[in-house]
């Protein structure tokens, strides 16, 4: 029978700096890197490195909001807890709930990408009449699970060293790309025109990968298991951030210059036509086994991402039931693993629900709409917060604070009108969330 400690519900400080960069980096190279970034040059064409650019300017403005508050506020809700102290109980309490269903759809896509990349390797179960994409998503998240019931030591060691595998496999890739641009008598004619769609193009581009650069959103969450927060915390942020963009920047000047187009297609066009195979089919012409290097490393993204996903929104449940917001029970810890065990089991059998019952890929697009409405509201509370509370200790502060979080919140709520135009069924499914929150909703201990 388990044990659990109900009146020591702090989690226990054990991560370091490396392991908040790495689960940073885990969510921000994931599935969108490997799924999107064809489809986004199909868009915005040779500019997709513009669009990378001013979307990892974006980045480095909302995780400066967000370095500020983990700075000051190190707990465990991140934004949740942010938010109740900024703009009170009752937006606490929504962004804690945005928050909790955008981690738990992203880990479901997560979960289906994983199994959409080991297809590759002809899996002979066929015969037993299952969907084998359906049963991998569920395999990885019951594995998942079992990790963060276990605690953050075991789930940190498992995402470091799957993280910094696909970092290494994706460096690969982009290096057999850098050899064939720079042996490559056409690689200007590659870049033009520069704007073939004009800036709708990298405006919509920006769109469709905008969440993909925000993962560092799940390293606020290690606020009470994080040595040294204050200090650590903005460091990890802005840490992973560089890494992410740089890397995206690197594979879209490869995608354009390296990748051959086909049937009179430029590369970018190609890309398109492609879609979301992109990555997947012009591997090959990166590296010889480009194509194998590429399935591994997805297979790595998708893992690393899931665990950062579902990170994020146990310790979102955890700090939710420690304030009652929802039942107390979810803040309890196992007395062996110091781990959030009920809030741990409750987030997998979420994603797992989805999984088996939701049209997912409609669903992630009302989770980016979340994010983008959870980073606006973070950008508007910590402005609010350096009027309101202006002598609360900041060992990080964010400078030209105003302008900055001003970009957070315009980006964030452009972002969420915008994918109306994508997705009209993601609004509808938004919405129904929100409406939910309203009937779940009740006020918090304190």
């Amino acid at each position: 029978m388990t044990k659990t400690v109900r009146n020591a519900n702090t989690l226990p400080r054990s991560l370091s700096v490396f392991s908040a960069t790495m689960l940073g980096l885990g969510a921000m190279i994931g599935a969108g890197v490997f799924l999107l970034s064809g489809i986004a040059t199909g868009h915005a064409g040779p500019a997709i490195i513009l669009a990378f650019i001013l979307n990892g300017f974006i980045a480095a403005a909302i995780g400066g909001c967000y370095a500020e508050l983990a700075s000051a506020m190190p707990r465990a809700g991140g934004s949740y807890f942010w938010i109740k102290t900024a703009l009170g109980d009752k937006a606490g309490f929504t962004v804690g709930w945005v928050s909790l269903y955008a981690n738990a759809v992203a880990a479901a896509l997560y979960a289906l990408g994983f199994g959409a990349f080991l297809q590759y390797f002809h899996i002979p179960i066929e015969s037993l009449a299952v969907n084998i994409e359906i049963l991998a998503a569920l395999f990885i998240t019951l594995v998942i699970t079992f990790l963060h019931y276990t605690g953050t030591k075991d789930t940190s060691i498992v995402e470091n060293t799957i993280t910094v595998f696909k970092v290494i496999l994706l460096s690969v890739l982009i290096t057999g790309g850098i050899g064939i641009m720079f042996s490559s008598y056409d690689t200007q004619k590659s870049f033009t025109p520069f704007l073939p769609n004009g800036l709708t193009g990298v405006a919509t581009a920006m769109a469709i990968t905008f969440v993909a650069f925000e993962g560092f959103e799940v390293i606020t969450r290690t606020g009470e298991e994080l040595i040294d927060p204050e200090k650590n915390m903005p460091k990890a942020i802005f840490i992973s951030i560089f890494i992410a963009v740089s890397l995206y920047i690197l594979i879209g000047m490869v995608l354009i210059a390296a990748v051959k187009g086909q049937d009179g297609l430029t590369s970018w066009q190609y890309l398109g036509e492609l879609g979301e195979l992109g990555m997947a089919t012009t591997a090959k012409q990166l590296l010889p086994y480009g194509d194998l290097i590429f399935y591994c490393a997805g297979i790595a993204s998708t893992t690393s991402a899931m665990i950062a996903a579902t990170f994020s929104a146990i310790r979102v449940c955890f700090a939710m039931g420690r304030k009652q917001h929802l039942p107390a029970r979810l803040a309890n810890l196992h007395q062996k693993h110091r781990s959030p065990y009920l809030a741990s089991l409750l987030c997998g059998t979420m994603v797992a629900t989805i999984i088996i019952s939701l049209p997912v890929i409609e669903v992630a697009s009302a989770a980016s709409q979340m994010f983008a409405l959870l980073f606006s509201l973070v950008c508007f509370g910590a402005w609010r917060l350096r009027h309101t509370q202006a002598d609360m200790p900041r060992p990080y502060r964010l400078p030209a604070l105003p302008l900055l979080a001003f970009v957070g919140i315009i980006s964030g709520l452009g972002v969420f009108v915008f994918l109306l135009n994508i997705s009209p069924l993601a609004w509808g499914i938004s919405i129904a969330w929100l409406l939910l929150g309203v009937v779940v909703y009740k006020p918090s201990t304190d």
